[in-house]
């Protein structure tokens, strides 16, 4: 009985540290802690996870919320009621948030690109596009929220423009592309900051064509505030020294640095590296063979498995708190495994385990280990 009543009193004692010792304010000196969130935090109707977020995080993004297919999905319709409850939430509840975004080339119509009868615009028609859409997006957020993404992952590997429909339409011309997206920005919401937000900003090429661009912006004189470093990343890259690299590159430019979409992927291909493109969304990937290679952790995340995931992410928060003078928030991309993007892409159908938190609510190992970093 003694060794139940220990059991239980620990159990509860755990229970009351989580509650009493938090994200935000373990890191309160060091920058903002923020996670993205879904139409069921916001409402309430995952009544645990809105608990959990209002608990540990100072800052918010829409997971979806806030992008062109959910806010103007047909050329007569404009849907502002998703993204205005997520304002509302942030605001009634004190929180930093972020607008994601108005500029990108994925989850947006294809009648911002072409005409009804299929033909695309031309470039004089798309910066009118443009134009009016930011004017109706950041003008109706104006004043109401802290930050827009204005332009999102634009930037190829190399360095160069990537060859998306956005530059496409602008004839190759990511410049002349970017300068006025941020130009729009600036000019419908004056009050917010604006960051560019990007994938493999860590890769050396891709973060010297980030920071050229940036560089670019300034020379014109038109206002950026900072760069999203997305940290899509794995259990095995990238290596800590592009990282740091990068983190120092950008804060070097006097912009802002955020570690924006955080997940630390864990299954076979995807912890070894970012995978890019619809290729493995074939239906062949989902056979047998393949399913027992690629989707091994169906029930559960082996012990040897979850403590490499945490001390992924223990070093890579000790990363961040190290530059904590250079960066100014970290932002994870969902609050638990059920909710990552990563159980779907680029693998439809798997089982992930990338976040802080289990599909029940219950906190990770990782999660007590970040907790302790800044009293170390």
């Amino acid at each position: 009985m003694n060794r139940l009543l220990l059991f239980i009193a620990s159990v509860l004692a755990a229970g009351n540290a989580f509650s009493q010792k938090t994200l935000k304010s373990a890191y309160a000196d060091a920058f903002m802690m923020g996670c993205a969130i879904n139409s069921q935090i916001v409402s309430g109707r995952d009544s645990r996870s809105t608990e959990i977020i209002l608990q540990q995080f100072n800052a918010v993004s829409p997971e979806n919320d806030m992008k062109a297919e959910v806010i103007h999905p047909r050329p007569d319709t404009w849907n502002f009621e998703p993204a205005d409850r997520f304002v509302k939430f942030a605001n009634d509840n004190n929180l930093w948030s972020l607008g994601h975004t108005l500029v990108w080339h994925n989850q947006t119509p294809d009648f911002f690109f072409n005409h009804p009868d299929g033909t695309p615009k031309t470039k004089d028609e798309m910066v009118e596009t443009m134009r009016s859409y930011i004017e109706k997006v950041a003008g109706h957020f104006a004043g109401k929220i802290d930050a827009w993404d204005v332009v999102n992952e634009i930037i190829d590997n190399d360095g160069s423009y990537r060859k998306t429909v956005w530059t496409n339409a602008f004839e190759g011309d990511g410049d002349e592309l970017v300068r006025l997206a941020f130009k729009f920005a600036s000019q419908y919401d004056p009050n917010a900051e604006l960051y560019y937000n990007d994938f493999n900003a860590w890769r050396p090429t891709k973060r010297d064509g980030i920071a050229r661009m940036v560089r670019m912006l300034q020379e014109h004189g038109i206002r950026i505030d900072g760069v999203g470093i997305q940290a899509h990343w794995g259990l095995n890259f990238p290596k800590n020294e592009y990282i740091i690299a990068a983190i120092d590159t950008f804060a070097a430019l006097g912009v802002k640095v955020m570690i924006t979409e955080m997940d630390v992927d864990v299954l076979p291909l995807t912890r070894e590296g970012q995978v890019i493109g619809r290729i493995l969304q074939d239906p062949l990937f989902q056979l047998e063979e393949f399913e027992i290679y690629l989707d091994p952790y169906k029930t559960g995340l082996p012990d040897d498995v979850q403590e490499r995931l945490t001390d992924r992410y223990r070093e890579l928060m000790q990363i961040f708190y190290d530059r904590r003078d250079k960066i100014d928030r970290v932002t994870f991309w969902g609050l638990h495994d059920g909710m990552s993007w990563k159980n779907g892409y680029p693998i439809p159908n798997r089982t992930n385990y990338p976040l802080l938190f289990n599909r029940d609510r219950t906190p990770k190992p990782a999660f007590h280990a970040i907790l302790e970093i800044p009293e170390q």
